[in-house]
């Protein structure tokens, strides 16, 4: 009946958790109670027990009512729990598996409940019918000694006979059985923030890690059921499984730090194809349970041991177990709670789990003290035992590297990085990384570092190992998310921000006239941490304005009455757990509601890490609650998402009066955006093109939550969405609603601002190649010779392929420059680097422009840059001439030892076509001593490593003569 009753429940959920969400909001609403209040949260949780309660107390009454059914002796009652809680457990495995991995993904939510409350109903219903006959209650007798197939007592199944425990005994069984419950949750909590930085945080993930977890016990589980005969001790093979789940704590807790490292090189191993992400997965999962199975195994030995201590008479077996495994619930009520609200927060993950560690130690000392069974001497070694292992632990172990849990394997394996050679070189690597905040809180956790990049050294927002803001190459996205709703609005006086991160967006909507901004922030510790960006975010938490909300937005948006001019929301990357309810049809609808006449919604939308098919999901979902979208380009990788319930119009001279004023017109100038013409020129796609990019498919909804599965997949296989840019209006022919070419038609561009709009797309990371290059050489035509035009072009050409145009730009930089070494070395290695393209070994190459060139360069700055002449000997290596590439990479070693260094030389390149060079003309001995400083200088130098193996070979043969 249990089932039954559970199954049918269950149906009705979906039902009632409508009936109750909407109960819970019109109670909020209105007592007018702040969504991030102590209240709501209370309420929350009597609303969650309201719904979960019922179902999950008659699910916790199968086990010890099917113990009570199957055992007929009290030998019977451990093995019978054991097998009961083995079978349980790896029906939660399969359960999480299908429910991971297949239900949930392919039919939906709901459609998953219903589907296991019709296995219930089944189960209830089987057992309905195999019940044909009254089952005769035990007599007193049997109740008290238990009842054998020939009417006689039974040697015993688990060896321990009629053996009772004494009320001291079942007592201590009962508090080791909370407890470690209350551990195991720790447990388990504080692995998933470990792995998370490792494994990623994707659905799969989540999924995985639980999966492991519940294996391990129940591999644990399976083997006490057949240890049960052999166990003489059982009351002393509890105090084992602590002390094994303690001290296998002990011994690997100080490993930990290296699983980044293993898992890079596990996960470097496999191809980027569809086919290897299932095997990645497996490989997920085989790592965490590699962690997690020594622990857990001896965790899922203890329940079925500390319920057959409990148990009394073969009557009350059901009362006992069911005893054992609520205060086992209440421990991991309190574990879980604890773990994620308490200790993380407080003392950190590592400590959490040292906390842990030292209890479950305890729990298996204190055991032994109360086994009468074990002798006194025996008490004292195992009790020291335990202190030194505690003692050492805390001695010997040394805290976790902050930079290696920001490291964000994960990451770095979707990109196929190369990893680290050894674990020596990937902590070399990561010492090196300045952590300038790092917290671990209830959500996430938070670090700011000092990173390098193409625009310099910049403060990078970490999030659970991944980048998630920067000071520099995210600048334009950051600030743009702020500006195109404040620029198109008429007049926005509030605002709606949905994620803070480094603060930039707010900062820029400050430069505005709004009146008040909410911005709504999971994460408290985010909010601490973006003092560190105070440099570029024009300081919001300091401006009144500015409202601070710590909640999660879907929940804000149900709970509040507010309306809104604009809204931004700028999550993380939706392969996220969780994050996909950011992007559903229901959250942009409540966006819309949310939104006041007029008002506009943006999103942004990453274009790495996804594919098409990804985005255009996202589009139509977008395109479900806004009839008018645009997307605005501010970054080669970010798009932004405009919506409106009214058609989207430009109004140049409202942008023009927004632009000159002070504060606007300095936070745009800041990522190059100096005038209206170049902020047109983000307009990417028009309503129309995007609908004929977008087509007909599936939308991204609460109930069949797609993102949140296809994303994960996309990271791994690292495609990008790339046939989006087939669609782009500003660089495609036919009819086009760009706003910029719209403007170009009616009033045309002027000269500065064909330039502006070329430098901003030039830039590496942002914009349109196709864009910049069109702006600049139309420009060049009435300013032919404009430097910064011309260096512009000269970079474009090379990344589009235009060598000839290329040298031709770098050709007249030189005439224009005769006294700059630098655009004279450029034009002499571009002009080499062409003709020997075209060259070869039959015809000589005539290198003496190039070669006088270099010379020059050299000259006109006394011979202090050694850059010249590395290119110069670089030019004599590629043509065969070697003596004289060695005298000027000898030259080079002796200036270095004089002038400062230069970043663009690489010194074990250098080193190595020194020794390449050398080997040419004979010179093995000195040639070798240089190949070997080459791999000083970068141990995976290939080249470097076969030629000291080649001249190594060589001299032995020699001196074997």
């Amino acid at each position: 009946m249990l089932e039954i009753v559970i199954g049918f429940y269950c149906l009705l959920y979906p039902t009632l958790l409508g009936w109750f969400k909407s109960a819970f909001t019109g109670i909020v609403i209105s007592l007018q109670l702040q969504s991030d209040s102590s209240e709501v949260l209370a309420l929350k949780l009597v609303m969650s027990l309201f719904t979960l309660l019922f179902p999950t107390i008659l699910m916790g009454g199968t086990l010890p009512i099917l113990a009570r059914f199957i055992s007929e002796r009290m030998e019977d009652a451990g093995r019978n729990v054991a097998t009961l809680y083995f079978l349980n457990s790896f029906g939660a495995v399969v359960g999480s598996l299908l429910a991971g991995f297949s239900f949930i993904p392919l039919v939906g939510l709901s459609v998953t409940v219903y589907t296991a409350a019709a296995v219930n109903i089944l189960i209830g219903a089987v057992a309905l019918l195999l019940v044909r006959t009254e089952i005769r209650p035990p007599s007193e007798e049997e109740s008290r000694h238990g009842r054998s197939e020939s009417g006689t007592q039974s040697a015993g199944a688990d060896g321990l006979g009629e053996h009772l425990f004494t009320p001291q005994q079942v007592t201590m069984a009962l508090v080791v059985a909370g407890l470690s419950g209350l551990a195991a949750m720790i447990y388990e909590v504080t692995w998933v923030r470990l792995m998370i930085p490792v494994l990623g945080s994707s659905t799969y993930s989540y999924s995985l890690m639980l999966v492991a977890f519940i294996s391990g016990i129940t591999v644990g589980s399976w083997l006490v059921s057949n240890l049960f005969r052999k166990i003489k001790n059982l009351f002393g093979f509890l105090a084992i499984c602590q002390l094994g789940v303690g001290v296998s704590m002990a011994f690997t807790l100080p490993l930990y730090g290296m699983i980044p490292y293993i898992f890079w090189q596990v996960g470097h191993m496999l191809s980027r194809t569809a086919g290897a992400y299932p095997v990645y997965l497996v490989s997920q999962f085989l790592f965490s349970f590699m962690i997690m199975f020594i622990p857990t195994i001896f965790l899922g030995m203890t329940l079925p041991v500390a319920s057959r201590i409990a148990v009394r008479s073969i009557a009350v077996l059901g009362r006992s177990v069911g005893n054992v495994f609520s205060v086992n619930t209440i421990g991991t009520v309190i574990g879980a709670v604890g773990a994620g609200l308490v200790l993380i927060p407080t003392i950190g993950v590592r400590h959490a789990m040292e906390l842990a560690m030292v209890l479950n130690i305890t729990l298996g000392v204190v055991v032994v003290l109360f086994d009468g069974g074990v002798r006194v001497a025996r008490r004292m070694v195992i009790l020291g035992s335990g202190a030194i292992i505690v003692i050492g632990y805390f001695s010997l172990s040394s805290d976790w590297n902050r930079s290696v849990m920001l490291s964000g394997t994960f990451r770095s394996i979707a990109r196929n990085l190369e990893p680290p050679s050894s674990y020596a070189e990937f902590r070399q690597r990561n010492e090196r990384v300045n952590v300038l905040y790092y917290k671990e809180g209830t959500a996430m956790t938070v670090g700011v570092i000092e990173g390098r990049s193409m625009l310099g050294v910049q403060k990078i927002l970490m999030l659970n190992g991944k980048a998630d803001a920067s000071s520099k190459v995210d600048l334009p996205t950051q600030v743009l998310l702020g500006q195109v709703p404040m620029l198109l609005h008429p007049q926005a006086d509030t605002a709606l921000v949905i994620g803070y991160g480094s603060g930039v967006t707010v900062g820029s909507m400050l430069t505005h006239p709004v009146k008040q901004i909410e911005c709504i922030e999971i994460s408290p510790e985010v909010i601490e941490a973006s003092v560190h960006f105070e440099h570029v975010n024009n300081r919001p938490l300091q401006d009144p304005r500015v409202r601070i909300v710590i909640d999660d937005a879907l929940s804000f948006l149900k709970l509040s009455s507010t309306h809104y001019d604009v809204i931004v929301s700028e999550p993380s990357n939706p392969w996220i757990a969780g994050i996909g309810n950011l992007y559903t049809a229901e959250f942009f609808q409540e966006c819309r509601n949310r939104l006041r006449p007029g008002g506009l919604m943006v999103q942004w939308v990453q274009l790495y890490e996804t594919n098409d098919e990804i985005f255009k999901m996202i589009v139509r979902t977008f395109q479900s609650a806004f009839p008018n979208v645009s997307v605005w380009q501010s970054l080669i990788g970010d798009v932004l998402l405009v919506g409106s319930l009214e058609p989207q119009v430009p109004d140049e001279q409202m942008l023009q009066r927004k632009l000159a004023e002070a504060p606007v017109g300095q936070d745009l100038k800041r990522i190059d955006v100096f005038d209206v013409a170049t902020f047109y020129s983000l307009h990417m796609l028009s309503q129309e093109r995007l609908r004929e990019y977008a087509d007909q498919g599936p939308l991204n909804t609460e109930q069949l939550p797609l993102l949140e599965y296809w994303a994960p997949r996309a990271l791994f296989m690292n495609e990008g969405s790339m046939k989006v840019h087939r669609f782009d209006e500003r660089t495609s022919f036919g009819p086009s609603a760009s706003w910029l070419a719209n403007r170009t038609r009616s009033i045309g561009l002027t000269d500065p601002e064909r330039l502006n709009i070329g430098l901003f797309h030039s830039e590496q990371t942002r914009g349109s190649n196709i864009l910049a290059y069109s702006m600049l050489s139309g420009y060049l035509r009435s300013h032919p010779n404009d430097l910064q035009a011309l260096r512009k072009l000269a970079v474009l050409c090379d990344q589009m392929n235009r060598e000839q145009e290329q040298i031709r730009y770098l050709q007249r930089l030189a005439e224009l420059q005769p006294a700059d070494p630098e655009a004279i070395s450029a034009y002499a290695w571009g002009k080499f680097s062409a003709e020997r393209a075209v060259a070869s070994s039959v015809d000589s190459l005539d290198i003496r422009v190039s070669e006088q060139l270099f010379k020059r360069s050299i000259a006109l700055t006394a011979d202090t840059v050694y850059y010249y002449r590395v290119k110069l000997g670089e030019l004599y290596y590629s043509t065969g001439q070697y003596a004289q590439a060695a005298e000027q990479y000898r030259t080079v070693l002796k200036m270095q030892n004089v002038y400062e260094g230069d970043g663009r030389v690489r010194q074990d390149m250098m080193l190595y076509q020194l020794a390449r060079s050398l080997t040419y003309t004979g010179d093995y001995s000195r040639a070798l001593g240089y190949a070997v400083q080459a791999t000083m200088f970068n141990p995976k130098l290939e080249e470097a490593r076969n030629l000291i193996y080649t001249l190594w070979t060589r001299n032995q043969r020699a001196s074997l003569r």
